[in-house]
């Protein structure tokens, strides 16, 4: 077929790799027993060539380079920039593996490779890593039929869509490489260019048909809903969106009555506050039934400072979730209770913390109905730089800063000395950033290696007077206060609590990633008042114990 041209923000090294191409293709048609003709990609699969003048074919690109590494060099050979801007990343083969293996579970199948009992769609395939394991399967368990039919009958099971004309390509060659021992067994008179698998579009528009089975790495990040979309997805959405929450709705609502839902995204939809909607939604229509937790994260989702997991939902609505982690093999976790509703999602990361979980899931009340709200510093420095100093004044307020307590006690970290005090200016703006009343303080970012998820500190009135009466706290630290005048828990015992053992568990299988927001801790889930009231009596080590007790439902 005639060429087309390619993006023109195409990195060099990215060419070189579809450069590499049809040599390649050449050596995997040789090998299947085809000559002439059909090996030549331009001709032996009905999709046009990228035009590529001038650009030398890379020589990474092997005879003996799989589907997949093919596809995972392409990535590569993007440049950071390009790859941040249309939110271009590879899956790798372990994990897409693992996901259609979760995803052949949910759709019943046993051991026994078996054909695809409808499409399986893939709406942000990239260069077709997710949809080689399908393929493969599907033409394993059709090995006795006319080969001229699976030929003709592959595209009602198989379909990759995305917005990169030059991956899109590369999916076509790679699925269609997949083809050639099958087209081989076709006489040549009967022989007609592989079908195109994989087509140029946009993954969240309302598809031509329903699939079976949807399976993605979808792109994540902020994006802008013109009115049309933000009203599709209204009942998806809490606030901005994010593009990996529109692919997880704009995939459930593309499944057919028995269809499964499979997708490799970060882990922050299972608990904030922003895809709380997406959550009622998928547990009213396609319930969590299987979710592992990912620790390898490079090149999956880069920079991305919290958990990756590969989820299934199905439309069969399972009454348990299966949790496991990966961390080079697979580790199986915990049976819990399919998760319902908007709240946080509760799913341990350990299996020494499935009891946490269970217990949690039932208590009555939370952080919130106990008489507490949370709210996150007002301080955002990086844009106050100007009025920050190192020196007290007029005017000026010293700053908490989340390295102040550090290690659970309050102090002044030398390392923040030159930006201790903010010069305040109007009232208003004094009003807004002043806290001159007791309070519970926790980081809200925590680093990935830190032994401790809650890090808390309760800021007493002789705090506040040590640091004059008055302080401002910075945009990495939530302040907890009270909503009523006789909480569930006093201030003191709610600072001893959250800096029990049993509350950074607690907290590890409710959030997604290192930051802890107020809208998490709000929702901590707690014992009733009874429980509560018994807790204020304790002493650190009984109040340790009991903690504990009360989140383990068998005995200790």
């Amino acid at each position: 077929m005639d060429g087309v041209s390619i993006a023109t923000d195409l990195p060099t090294a990215a060419a070189a790799v579809l450069a590499a191409v049809p040599r390649w293709w050449t050596a995997r048609a040789a090998a299947a027993g085809l000559s002439g003709r059909w090996l030549d990609v331009a001709y032996a699969v009905d999709v046009p060539t990228p035009v590529l003048p001038g650009v030398s074919a890379s020589t990474v690109v092997e005879e003996h380079t799989s589907g997949e590494q093919l596809g995972g060099v392409y990535v590569s050979a993007l440049t950071p920039q390009v790859r941040a801007r249309h939110g271009r990343h590879y899956t790798p083969d372990d994990l897409a593996a693992r996901l259609w293996a979760m995803t052949r579970r949910a759709l019943g199948h046993t051991a026994t490779p078996r054909r695809l009992p409808g499409l399986v769609r893939d709406p942000a395939c990239g260069a077709g890593a997710l949809l080689l394991a399908p393929l493969r399967e599907h033409l394993v368990a059709l090995r006795r039929t006319d080969p001229q039919m699976i030929l003709t009958n592959v595209s009602s099971a198989i379909e990759g869509v995305d917005a990169d004309p030059a991956a899109v390509w590369l999916a076509n060659v790679v699925l269609a490489a997949e083809l050639l021992p099958i087209l081989a067994e076709v006489p040549e008179v009967g022989r007609r260019p592989l079908p195109v698998l994989a087509s140029v579009g946009d993954g969240l528009a309302p598809p031509s048909r329903p699939a079976r089975a949807v399976v993605m790495n979808p792109p994540y990040g902020r994006v802008r809903l013109d009115p049309v979309e933000r009203e599709r997805f209204a009942a998806f959405l809490y606030g901005h969106a994010n593009l990996y929450g529109l692919f997880l709705a704009a995939g459930l609502q593309s499944l057919d009555d028995h269809g499964v839902l499979s997708a490799l995204v970060p882990t922050s939809f299972t608990a904030g506050r922003y895809f709380s909607n997406l959550r009622r939604a998928l547990a009213e229509t396609a319930p969590l039934r299987e979710v592992t937790f990912v620790a390898e994260r490079g090149g999956v989702f880069t920079g991305v400072l919290q958990e990756t997991c590969l989820a299934t939902f199905t439309r069969t609505k399972p009454r348990k979730t299966g949790v496991s982690t990966s961390n080079g093999h697979l580790t199986q976790v915990a049976n819990v209770i399919s998760p319902r509703g908007s709240g946080p999602w509760l799913l341990p990361r350990r299996s020494d913390d499935a009891h946490v979980a269970a217990a949690a899931g039932v208590m009555p009340l939370n952080l919130s109905s106990a008489g507490w709200r949370v709210s996150t510093g007002p301080l955002v420095w990086n844009r106050r730089r100007a009025d920050l100093h190192a020196e007290p004044g007029t005017a000026r307020l010293p700053v908490l800063w989340a390295a102040d307590i550090d290690g659970g006690h309050l102090h002044r970290d030398r390392a923040r000395g030159l930006m201790r005090y903010l010069q305040t200016g109007t009232d208003a703006d004094r009003a807004v950033m002043t806290l001159s009343e007791p309070a519970v303080v926790v980081q809200r970012t925590t680093a990935p290696e830190q032994t401790r998820r809650i890090v808390a500190v309760e800021l007493t009135v002789d705090d506040l007077t040590e640091w004059g009466g008055a302080l401002v706290v910075e945009n990495h630290v939530n302040v907890i206060r009270p909503t009523t005048p006789t909480p569930a828990l006093s201030r003191s015992t709610l600072a001893r609590v959250l800096a029990t053992p049993t509350m950074d568990r607690l907290m590890r299988c409710l959030a997604g990633s290192v930051a802890v927001s107020a809208y998490e801790l709000e929702s901590l889930p707690l014992p009733g008042a009874e429980v509560l009231s018994i807790w204020e009596t304790l002493t650190v080590d009984a109040l340790n114990t009991a903690v504990a007790s009360a989140y383990h439902p068998e005995p200790m």
